[in-house]
């Protein structure tokens, strides 16, 4: 995962209004809620880029990114085939996977090569659907390299579905989406996930709330290289900080996601509350507390060291996940800067 080239890091790493309105209906903060496709005739679906994909019929053959697949798979769709930076040819997707089940799902792209023109092209798929971290870009497709999009796009039309702004209204286009392609978000499943989704929420604020003298860092590692997160640039620290958490806010220009930092400045940064990334190459919490520098950061030495999936799940099911196993933390924290 990581890769000794900073750039490249942080391109892979990355790349990296209140609850309320957005967790009780589907129009979110974005303002292009969709009514759901009819099972025949023409479908369409413009994505988080502003582009509008139109199909003679609703799209059958998905092949999906891990990273938009996990919060799909639990609002009920199935890919035809994964790919991504976040695969293996194995099948092991990490916690990027969330609930998926991968047994007998084609990887078509995978850590070494994200995406595979010729596995893909054998699916036939009717869509390719995956992530983009700057909507803006219209290059920035995530697990699809600028040199190879004309050519993916040549086999079937991809939607980017956006992984920064806020994780709740994301979390809410992904439900559109997925209504698009099917899903019947009235479900007896999905009103149960939907409501534990609102409830979690709830005590979440109420938490940060009562918390609000506790300060937290989110960090990976690339090898020894530190990196810690710039809030306002991922969407999940983007909603947690919008939402009363205090986050440490580096020293990072918009838009670049990390400071980048050295062994020797594991202090540069005190906190009470120590997140590490989930992900391949990052440090373990264990492998953090004999670390010859960061075992000496206060948050660390006490002990309060937790777990962040860098690949956060924008589902009803993977945000309230991760907001209960973040209020869990708070809950057994203390003040230690």
């Amino acid at each position: 995962m990581p890769q000794t080239n900073p750039t490249r890091f942080t391109r892979r790493a990355i790349v990296g209004a209140s609850l309320a309105a957005t967790a009780i209906g589907l129009t979110g903060a974005t303002g292009r809620a969709q009514t759901p496709s009819p099972a025949s005739g023409e479908w369409s679906f413009t994505d988080d880029k502003g582009v509008m994909v139109t199909l003679p019929e609703l799209p059958k053959k998905l092949v999906l990114d891990v990273n938009v697949a996990a919060p799909l798979w639990d609002f009920g769709i199935r890919p035809t085939a994964l790919f991504g930076w976040n695969a293996t040819e194995s099948g092991d997707l990490g916690a990027a996977g969330g609930n998926i089940d991968p047994e007998g799902i084609p990887i078509v792209g995978d850590t070494t090569e994200p995406i595979k023109l010729e596995d893909v092209l054998a699916v036939e798929p009717d869509v390719i659907i995956t992530l983009t971290w700057a909507p803006d870009d219209p290059q920035d497709y995530w697990s699809i390299d600028a040199e190879l999009l004309d050519q993916v796009k040549a086999i079937a039309p991809i939607i980017a579905m956006s992984a920064t702004g806020r994780a709740d209204e994301n979390t809410e286009r992904m439900a559109e989406l997925a209504a698009a392609l099917g899903a019947d978000l009235d479900s007896d499943e999905l009103t149960a996930a939907r409501e534990a989704y609102t409830a979690a929420s709830t005590a979440f604020d109420e938490k940060m709330t009562a918390s609000s003298d506790l300060v937290a860092a989110f960090w990976a590692f690339d090898g020894e290289a530190p990196y810690i997160a710039s809030p306002p640039d991922w969407a999940d620290l983007n909603m947690y900080l919008e939402r009363g958490m205090n986050i440490v806010l580096p020293d990072a220009a918009p838009g670049t996601f990390w400071e980048m930092l050295s062994p020797e400045q594991a202090l540069k940064y005190p906190s009470d509350l120590f997140f590490t990334s989930t992900r391949p190459g990052s440090f373990t919490p264990e492998e953090l507390k004999n670390h010859s520098t960061f075992s000496q950061h206060p948050a660390i030495k006490a002990g309060q060291v937790y777990s962040w999936n860098q690949d956060f799940i924008q589902s009803y099911q993977g945000m309230t996940d991760a907001m209960d196993a973040i209020r869990t933390d708070f809950a057994g924290a203390k003040k230690v800067i």
